[in-house]
């Protein structure tokens, strides 16, 4: 990894008047929401906290709808919900208001431009995606992704905002306001902002993945033995200048908010460097395990995500 965070000899860069500063844990019943953006390296943090909590604490939203949606979790007892450590999955902000015991929010940002490349192949060789069909028999490319799913652009904005399906008419917003769930403007991107700056313990970047990891380990006291990163692709050729200023351009308030939460970011590490050197050098002590002990670790680890899977959809 090429950030500073992650040399033998950390510095921060920030200026001298921030406050170094330790987080305190969450509180015991305090619930965490992952907030998971498609094509952020979530299936990775995914991994690793079901190694945090007990698998039976998680309730993990089901991609398709079959039973764990968001609306079957509203409808849960108070008592229910109130049992829940962790809450996760490609969810809108919002959810907090149904968490009795308080929460906190985490999530990955990622480049727009590199997201939205991530989100094309995976369409591409993924045979049980909806499009997959449609853009393989007629060779469709990045220009039709976004001429296809215009409601998907700036999908960051529209997470962190709260706006949920495109179908909803309205979402709520500050103050009683309310604004189309199709349209996403600049008073979107103002509320994703405010969101991302009162709301979220933990704001990470997929391209510096490892300190967003070091930034979770001190907040939440995580102890993070083994992981590997999940669902990487293979390299892919380079974009098209005039397509990466198409996605620039159709994805120009997720730019905005990434260069919003990168700033959010590197205030953090600046915030907690002394924790995050002693994090770095935990992680750096800890052996790699070999081959019979990663499997062992991943066949343990589909156990918990089952075990989680199932506890959520009964």
């Amino acid at each position: 990894m090429n950030s500073a965070a992650t040399r033998d000899n950390f510095r921060c860069s920030c200026p001298s008047q921030f406050p170094r500063l330790r987080f305190v844990p969450p509180m015991d019943r305090e619930a965490l929401i992952f907030l998971h953006i498609p094509k952020t390296a979530g299936t990775t943090l995914n991994r690793i906290i079901e190694w945090q909590y007990s698998p039976l604490s998680i309730f993990t939203i089901d991609p398709y709808g079959i039973r764990a949606t968001t609306e079957r979790f509203k409808t849960f007892s108070e008592q229910r919900r109130r049992r829940l450590r962790v809450v996760r999955g490609h969810l809108f902000y919002g959810i907090h208001e149904f968490l009795p015991q308080g929460a906190t929010y985490i999530t990955m940002l990622r480049d727009p431009v590199a997201r939205l490349l991530s989100t094309y192949y995976f369409i591409l060789r993924r045979p049980l995606h909806p499009l997959h069909r449609t853009f393989k028999t007629q060779r469709l490319g990045l220009e039709d992704l976004i001429r296809l799913t215009p409601n998907r652009q700036n999908l960051q904005c529209r997470f962190i905002a709260g706006i949920g399906r495109v179908e909803d008419v309205e979402v709520r917003a500050e103050a009683g306001r309310a604004t189309s769930a199709g349209i996403c403007d600049e008073r979107v991107l103002e509320i994703a902002k405010e969101n991302l700056t009162r709301s979220f313990r933990v704001i990470g970047l997929t391209e510096r993945f490892q300190e967003s990891l070091l930034l979770m380990m001190t907040s939440f006291g995580w102890k993070i033995s083994f992981y590997e990163n999940r669902k990487v692709s293979k390299i892919r050729s380079a974009v098209e200048p005039g397509v990466a200023d198409m996605i620039r351009e159709h994805n120009r308030l997720d730019i905005e908010l990434y260069d919003f939460a990168k700033k959010l970011f590197e205030e953090s590490l600046c915030k907690n460097e002394d924790s995050i050197r002693e994090a770095l050098a935990t992680l750096r002590s800890i052996p790699k395990p070999g081959s019979f002990k990663r499997f062992g670790y991943s066949t343990m680890g589909v156990g918990r995500f089952l075990v989680s899977k199932i506890a959520s959809a009964i």
